[in-house]
């Protein structure tokens, strides 16, 4: 069953922020997606600490599971640069991650998934908690944008933003389990905590869609 919910709506604009805690002060890292950069602002002044390169396009930022590193997907860039939690400096760079538009963690940290955007696909590595190794490449047209995964780490959803879809990619087979139509430009897409109900933000209706 699907349900809508008007003037609600998940939003991820192209600038995205976390807090950290500083030596001296909570620590706010900004990317910026048009200037390739990552922006370290003190939260208490809201002043600028330092802004350095990343590589381009850095969409998303998130904790790997361990909170040991914060990990900016550069998409143009086709890498991952994993930032110290504490500093916000550069610790490591992993290249030929292909158009790392969206990324995200199993919740049994065994799996990650990077969705291409621009290449309309999903890729599917293996994670021991420190290396990452490439499984399978899932085709996906059109436009595989956000991702959520159901508590069990058995299935990984995905919205389209080129056709108004989402589907349903088991994790241990990579094979589509199901596809259906959603709202237009469907974006963030998240779980609810009791694992039964998926929340779809519809960019081009202003709605959140609620699906069983």
């Amino acid at each position: 069953m699907q349900r809508r919910f008007p003037g609600l709506s998940l939003v991820f604009p192209l600038l995205f922020s976390v807090t950290l805690q500083h030596a001296q002060a909570n620590v706010v890292v900004v990317l910026n997606s048009g200037d390739a950069t990552v922006s370290l602002l003190d939260q208490s002044t809201y002043k600028e600490i330092s802004s350095f390169s990343v590589g381009k396009e850095p969409h998303h930022l998130m904790a790997t599971p361990d909170n040991k590193s914060l990990i900016v997907a550069n998409a143009v860039g086709d890498e991952l640069v994993f930032l110290d939690p504490k500093t916000g400096q550069i610790q490591r760079r992993i290249k030929d991650i292909a158009d790392p538009y969206q990324i995200g963690f199993s919740p049994d940290q065994k799996w990650f998934v990077s969705n291409s955007l621009r290449l309309d696909r999903v890729d599917f590595y293996k994670y021991d908690g420190t290396n990452f190794t490439l499984i399978n490449r899932v085709p996906l047209a059109k436009l595989p944008s956000h991702m959520a995964f159901d508590a069990a780490s058995t299935t990984v959803f995905i919205t389209h933003q080129g056709r108004d879809q989402i589907s349903a990619i088991d994790l241990a087979t990579q094979k589509v389990k199901w596809t259906i139509p959603v709202g237009k430009l469907p974006a963030g897409i998240a779980m609810t905590p009791d694992d039964k109900h998926l929340l779809v933000g519809i960019m081009g209706s202003d709605y959140v869609e609620v699906i069983d």
